[in-house]
């Protein structure tokens, strides 16, 4: 059962900030992030462990040394798993003159005794700010060299392979960069809703998980080189804009559920429930009488028509209906291959078994999936999906940053979906379920912890913060309706002791539901959501703000006035 409502503690990464000349680097958790003349250039260079099932592998950090002479500084980082499997060190030399600056990473893991992952070595972020969309020049392991652009539009697979150097502008700012000891390839991280392109090692293609053997090394070596002077700052979204609040609902699993809350369910004003079921099992019960989104999880077709009459005896007619195949529940690379029953031999069967029902169609986990295996848009009423914003990383900053996705994230989607409205499914923080391994990141000591469903902010101010935040987002993009939280759980609105601060959020956000508001702001400051004798305000940025006399500190939140 996950505690009451209570103080976040400190995010154990605190940013070490470092300047030599016209650079900047930014040292959290044994990452690093890159500025030039102002400019965002570098997001992350990272060593992230991910064990078989894709979660990251805590290591501790056993010495760390930070050295300066002059312009030029050198790091030396030592650290080891947590269960011993894996020794690495991080070597970094930055050093700048004028308007140029050179950073040298080395790396190097050593297996003390046979280890499973997916992946280990470095990894490098490339912001979204200033750089979808743009022109990017690829060399190639064998010397070759490509032209091609960063994504504008989420690419639902690799937009580039076998990589062995990049060069790119961003602001003005020319940035180069080469790789060595292993081939690296990019994804577009926004599909999990992470601000960044991510070009990492070693490829998808070839065997995971794979075994270091004791003995193995890795040793691996970024070369970066920025020039220039910025010509203008990366493009954001901070006007003020009028749009309609999507439909807010409570998302109900039974599978998931543990006891009851104290939150009234019923008094929140929820426009209605997003019911998972399984059709092979009996549970088929309500929290609260609403309207109902019935999303189904079967084995084959014949489950969901049994479902119908169950559903029928019981008095309940969903008004939207979508199905999947539990196969689907896992994610599948962009090129298959694709298991049978497909999500399109669903779609037919859940329009044959709910007349009456809008039929949807995407995925039940996240937009990643959606955008690997898109519906046809003739076949369905509305699309979905779901967002999770600890799939690769937990800290603060990283969850703040994930709103700064969401744009292109409902962007991509209606451009997939056409004309169909975005119905979404949960919509949080927390990952629900993960389908990219066996289960979620168990977290009995409540960390902050990638693709866990127990996140520890759930419980305070920065979920509500967040969760103004992600519906502002959903409102300018045109989404119909979403999801913020469950009825119980972790992702829940509270806990059998007390209530949450998100509670009183949702129940903010859901009496605006349908009504046109003025939001003003962007992701990374503050968002104000302004309708006829209320205010909604959510400070997304890492200073105090201040909105009509109320002072927020970080990640805090105002509500105020009464709805007319």
């Amino acid at each position: 059962m996950p505690p009451a409502a209570e103080p976040l503690p400190r995010d154990p990464a605190p940013a070490a900030i470092e300047r030599l000349g016209r650079c900047t680097l930014d040292l959290s958790d044994g990452a690093l992030r890159l500025s030039f003349d102002g400019v965002e250039v570098i997001r992350q260079i990272g060593c992230p462990i991910r064990d078989a099932d894709w979660r990251t592998v805590p290591v501790i950090e056993t010495t760390s040394e930070r050295h300066r002479t002059g312009n030029t500084l050198r790091l030396d980082r030592r650290f080891q798993t947590v269960d011993g499997t894996i020794d690495g060190r991080l070597s970094v030399v930055a050093s700048t003159a004028g308007l140029t600056a050179k950073l040298t990473a080395e790396l190097t893991l050593t297996a003390r005794r046979d280890v499973r992952v997916n992946r280990a070595g470095f990894v490098l972020l490339h912001p979204i700010a200033g750089v979808a969309g743009t022109a990017l020049t690829v060399r190639h392991s064998d010397g070759s060299m490509e032209t091609t652009r960063f994504p504008d539009l989420i690419s639902p697979g690799q937009p580039v392979f076998d990589i062995a150097g990049l060069r790119h502008c961003v602001a003005g700012v020319d940035v180069t960069i080469t790789m060595e000891g292993e081939t690296f390839e990019m994804e577009d991280q926004r599909n999990w809703t992470d601000a960044s392109f991510k070009t990492y090692c070693r490829p998808l293609a070839r065997p995971r998980p794979y075994t270091l053997a004791a003995g193995d090394i890795v040793r691996q070596c970024l070369r970066i080189d920025v020039s220039g002077a910025a010509d203008r700052p990366p493009a954001s979204v901070s006007m003020a804009t009028e749009a309609r609040i999507p439909a807010i609902l409570l998302a109900h699993d039974a599978a998931l559920a543990d006891h009851p809350g104290p939150v009234d369910l019923a008094s929140l004003g929820v426009s209605g429930l997003l019911l998972r079921v399984d059709a092979a099992a009996p549970e088929l019960s309500r929290p609260i009488d609403a309207p109902v989104t019935l999303e189904i999880v079967a084995d084959h077709a014949g489950q969901i028509t049994s479902l119908a009459s169950r559903c029928a005896a019981e008095g309940l007619r969903p008004r939207r209906v979508i199905a999947l195949p539990r196969s689907y529940l896992a994610s599948h690379q962009p090129e298959g291959p694709w298991p049978t029953p497909t999500p399109a031999d669903f779609i037919s069967a859940a329009r044959a078994a709910f007349p009456g029902a809008g039929i949807g169609g995407g995925a039940l986990t996240n937009f990643t999936e959606f955008n690997r295996c898109p519906p046809d848009p003739a076949a369905i009423d509305f699309a979905s999906f779901g967002t999770t914003a600890i799939v690769h990383a937990a800290d603060d900053r990283a969850v703040r940053e994930s709103l700064e996705a969401l744009a292109a994230v409902f962007a991509s989607a209606e451009a997939l979906a056409r004309d169909r409205p975005l119905h979404l499914g949960l919509v949080a923080i927390a990952m629900r379920s993960n389908p990219y391994g066996s289960a979620v990141a168990e977290n009995p000591d409540h960390l902050r912890l990638p693709m866990a469903s127990d996140d520890p902010r759930q419980r305070t101010r920065f979920a509500a913060a967040w969760t103004i935040g992600a519906v502002a987002e959903a409102a300018r993009a045109g989404v119909a309706s979403l999801a913020p939280a469950m009825t119980s759980g972790p992702i829940a609105l509270g806990s059998s002791d007390a209530a949450w601060p998100i509670r009183d959020a949702v129940a903010a956000l859901a009496a605006l539901s349908g009504k046109r508001v003025r939001i003003e702001g962007a992701p990374g400051g503050l968002i104000v959501l302004t309708a006829p004798g209320r205010t909604i305000a959510a400070n997304l940025g890492d200073a105090p703000a201040s909105v009509a006399g109320h002072d927020l500190a970080p990640m805090d939140l105002a509500i105020f006035g009464d709805p007319a």
